[in-house]
């Protein structure tokens, strides 16, 4: 018995059928694993897109940390990159009986969100270092160090200026005119760390801009407050007032002034001899 040509027609069609239907399986199977390999390729890119938007600041954090007053110039250079305005003062303000030749302030803006200001000698070394926070995304810790560590305390940006450090008790505060009001309240502690003594100081200022209309009217509600609790007392010294925190309209200021500046000087240095006035960046170095 010899085959039939139909059966054999019909056999070769169901075995192109069912090849072609194996292909269009494996066809959309690999279709398939294609859109769900893409999607979860743009899903991780997308999550680490966003970590790493999220997750800005302790790079930022980790580079304050790593400087110091007394480092050259060349360090502060090397990791904030270059400065956005590099000053000279042949005319050092609060210094008339000093040589005041060779003083240069550096301002270093590495962001949008803070500034840095350093005044530096002639020979290029940090006499003073202060960071500036313009934005309430940015809230870096500061250690003032001690030699006794159970003393030692964090000085954080963002925080408010009674949250700080308990025992100290000294307002420092400020006006000053330069074409527009600026205003600044501050605290200071000279201590013992492991370079020798240094002066540290923290407070909070309306340097950097505001960004809405209710904020500014909020600071200027603020610092007229200052004003009058300043008009009632008599100073220590130049814009220096002792004020204890049980003083129920002290500590009220304190808690409503948010800190956003940070200071440090040299080993052996003092912050008050360079910034008379206000801590850290004004308002023409700001922007």
């Amino acid at each position: 018995m010899g085959d039939h040509p139909e059966e054999h027609d019909e056999g070769l069609a169901g075995r192109v059928h069912a090849l072609s239907k194996r292909n269009i399986l494996v066809v959309v199977v690999l279709f398939v694993s294609s859109v769900v390999t893409a999607v979860s390729t743009l899903a991780t890119a997308w999550n680490v897109a966003l970590k790493s938007t999220a997750d800005w600041q302790p790079p930022e954090y980790r580079k304050l940390k790593s400087l110091r007053g007394g480092h050259t110039i060349e360090r502060f250079t090397k990791i904030l990159g270059p400065a956005s305005y590099r000053i000279p003062y042949p005319d050092f303000v609060g210094l008339p009986d000093r040589d005041t030749a060779g003083l240069t302030k550096h301002v270093f803006r590495p962001r949008d969100e803070y500034r840095v200001e350093v005044i530096t000698d002639r020979s290029g070394s940090t006499l003073v270092y202060a960071v500036t926070s313009c934005s309430p995304d940015f809230d870096p810790p500061f250690v003032v160090d001690r030699f006794d560590a159970k003393h030692r305390f964090t000085v954080t940006l963002g925080s408010r200026l009674s949250e700080v450090h308990p025992e100290t008790a000294t307002v420092y505060r400020w006006i000053t005119a330069t074409g527009a009001r600026e205003s600044a309240v501050s605290q200071r502690v000279t201590t013992g760390d492991d370079d020798g003594k240094r002066e540290y100081a923290w407070g909070s200022n309306d340097v950097c801009p505001l960004t809405s209309q209710a904020d500014r009217q909020g600071s200027d509600s603020l610092w007229d407050d200052w004003e009058k609790w300043q008009a009632g007392r008599t100073p220590d010294d130049v814009g220096v007032y002792s004020a204890e925190r049980t003083d129920r309209e002290t500590l009220s200021l304190m808690e409503r002034s948010v800190v956003n500046v940070y200071a440090e000087s040299h080993p052996g240095g003092s912050i008050s001899l360079y910034y008379p006035a206000l801590l850290g960046v004004n308002r023409f170095t700001a922007d």
